[in-house]
């Protein structure tokens, strides 16, 4: 089963159902993480990565930040630019941008449809994309499980390819290329672990 191509199919046929479903969340569970991502940012300039719908980049271009946002799913990013927001469509195993284009990078539960194989080099891109003391925020399902999962009743009982981690093994890679500043767990319908980091300095 080719990963890429069935996320993209599955969100694409699902994306306003998605979009629906996801409401106010940031909103709900995660306004003080956001206050927090915002807060610690040094500019404007942020990635939204894996943005789905695009309701959290919404809620930053509304507190004056210049949100991008991309994902894979080009019915996603349809509904991104009926919010007025800037998107680009790429694969984040395989981002595009220069060193250090952004201030900040905001990735809610999006590298969580990546193998654990690939984190390490996700996260070392993310690094260099962002500028010095950039700001990376991360929020990832908690489990001990890589593989095709089925979820009843959601996205018509379709598989999707899920990476769950724990607490312990996202702090390890997560420190090898950023200063942990804050973290959180949202218990909503699934729990998640949430980070915000900086990138280290390099000497």
């Amino acid at each position: 089963m080719d990963r890429k191509f069935e996320i993209s199919r599955l969100y694409d046929r699902y994306a306003i159902d998605f979009d629906k479903e996801m409401g106010d969340y940031l909103i709900e569970h995660i306004l003080n993480d956001a206050e927090l991502f915002l807060s610690n940012l040094s500019g404007k300039r942020i990635l939204d990565l894996g943005s789905g719908p695009g309701r959290h980049s919404k809620y930053f271009l509304e507190r004056g930040l210049e949100p991008v946002c991309v994902d894979i799913s080009s019915n996603m990013l349809n509904l991104c630019k009926t919010r007025g927001l800037d998107v680009c469509k790429m694969d984040i195993e395989n981002l595009g941008f220069k060193n250090n284009s952004f201030d900040g990078v905001w990735a809610y539960t999006s590298l969580l449809h990546s193998p654990k194989k690939h984190f390490i080099e996700i996260i070392s891109s993310i690094f260099n994309i962002l500028k010095d003391k950039g700001i990376f925020y991360i929020g990832m399902r908690e489990g001990n499980f890589e593989g095709w999962l089925r979820e009843d009743g959601r996205y018509g009982s379709e598989k999707r390819f899920m990476s769950l981690y724990n607490n312990e093994e996202l702090r390890d890679m997560l420190s090898m290329k950023f200063e942990i500043l804050y973290s959180s767990m949202v218990k909503a319908r699934n729990v998640y672990l949430n980070y915000l980091c900086e990138k280290k300095i390099v000497n």
